[in-house]
């Protein structure tokens, strides 16, 4: 994921605490709207809640908030499960004491959100106990009339308190006398819609960056990874290969030079020729059409304004993508039955088994091994921008050149017109 100005991030994970009777459609709703904005949610409730069966729920609870970036308070009506009941210290409370302590050390951050009738009910609880302040009666009576339970509020008392505590109010009245200083973290958003809560989140993660760019990537991420799955063979259960370790090694043995071109044969080792046909053979039927990598390279995604130069320039990764839909192009085209008919043609069963090499067509091989070198390259393309988009540093893989044959390479870059030889023409 990355944020408004190129900078990198991992894949945020996002903790949530609250009761869960009272919020229960709301974490559903907030869990959803993170995972599709391809975030990690730690919700207790749910299955892929990591349940340690040798600790107690608190302890794991408590443990799995150390794995999140973001900590997301909800405050409502209830109170929950007591922690620590002799001293009135519920288990949301103990949570977020374990957040703020995170936070205090920069490894986390709290987002804290109030329900907006709680919050009247808070200051409306304030006003009547300074109200009841001015009355004849005993201390006890005060504090059970202004603690008073209500539907709104199983436990007034303590709501208000953690409330307070969240934002940090003594810690400010301390700061202000000259008693320490202000604390951070006390932000408390008050909330009546899950709308409220989304466009916190969404400025929050995503720093002010337009959903609909988030979702992007999102969905980016998921071809690419339906790309690479369908382009990686899979010859025993458990394991997939890649063919470029054998492209690679096909060059180290055999030197592909402009004679090959000159000369009707080429001769290659069985061995080689073997495992580069049984690597062929699962390009039968592969066709890979993207739908959304056209829409990112046509939308701003991974474009970075440069206000020096005031204009828009690519980003490595934007790079990469152009060269990616470039290679599966090339691939879908090359990718014919009469390319791989060379295949069949040179089976072992076609030839004697103490044969040691194999004599091939020049033109035909010099096809099928384009093929692959693009097959290949979308390969490595494909798993480098995943793991971009999962949050990894970006490194451009070593890919293949365009041609099979290393001295063509350089007359085709020859052949391109410079960015240089393009601005001359236009202004001359």
């Amino acid at each position: 994921m990355l944020g408004r100005k190129g900078r990198i991030m991992k894949r945020p994970t996002f903790f949530l605490s609250s009761t869960i009777y009272d919020f229960a459609d709301l974490r559903s709703a907030i869990k959803y709207f993170l995972e599709q904005q391809g975030c990690s949610v730690l919700a207790s409730e749910y299955n892929d809640f990591r349940k340690p069966l040798e600790k107690h729920s608190y302890d794991a609870c408590l443990e799995a908030i150390h794995q999140a970036d973001y900590f997301i308070l909800l405050i409502g009506v209830r109170v929950g499960g007591w922690y620590d009941k002799s001293n009135r210290i519920s288990i949301t409370q103990r949570e977020y004491r374990e957040a703020y302590s995170l936070f205090q050390k920069g490894s986390i951050k709290i987002i804290s959100f109030v329900r907006q009738d709680i919050w009247n009910l808070k200051s409306d609880r304030a006003e009547l106990k300074k109200y009841l302040e001015g009355l004849v009666l005993e201390e006890n009576e005060r504090g059970v009339i202004a603690n008073y339970p209500s539907k709104r509020a199983t436990d007034p008392e303590f709501i208000s308190g953690f409330i307070n505590e969240v934002g940090r109010n003594q810690d400010t009245k301390d700061a202000l006398t000259g008693n320490g200083t202000f604390p951070g973290d006390n932000w408390i958003h008050v909330f009546s819609s899950f709308r409220d809560i989304a466009d916190v989140l969404s400025t929050e993660l995503f720093n002010a960056l337009p959903i609909e760019e988030a979702v992007n990537r999102r969905l980016l991420l998921g071809e690419i990874k339906e790309i690479l799955r369908k382009c990686l063979p899979k010859f025993r259960q458990g394991q997939v290969y890649s063919p470029t370790i054998t492209i690679r090694n096909l060059y180290a043995e055999h030197k592909i030079s402009q004679s090959v071109m000159d000369n009707e044969i080429i001769i290659v080792n069985t061995k080689r020729w073997d495992l580069l046909s049984s690597f062929s053979i699962h390009l039968l039927g592969l066709s890979l059409n993207p739908m959304i990598l056209p829409q990112v390279l046509s939308s701003s995604v991974f474009l970075q304004f440069n206000t020096d130069t005031e204009a828009f320039e690519e980003q490595p990764i934007y790079t990469a993508l152009q060269m990616l839909y470039e290679e599966l192009h090339l691939l879908n085209k090359g990718n014919t039955t009469e390319t791989l008919s060379i295949v069949f043609e040179h089976t072992p069963t076609r030839r004697h088994s103490n044969e040691t090499e194999v004599q091939l067509g020049s033109t035909k091989f010099l096809s099928l091994i384009h093929v692959l070198q693009r097959w290949s390259n979308v390969i490595e393309l494909s798993r480098a921008v995943i793991r971009f988009l999962e949050g990894e540093k970006f490194t451009l893989p070593e890919l293949f050149d365009k041609s099979p044959i290393l001295e063509m390479n350089k007359e085709l870059e020859a052949e391109k017109v410079t960015d240089e030889e393009l601005y001359d023409f236009l202004h001359k």
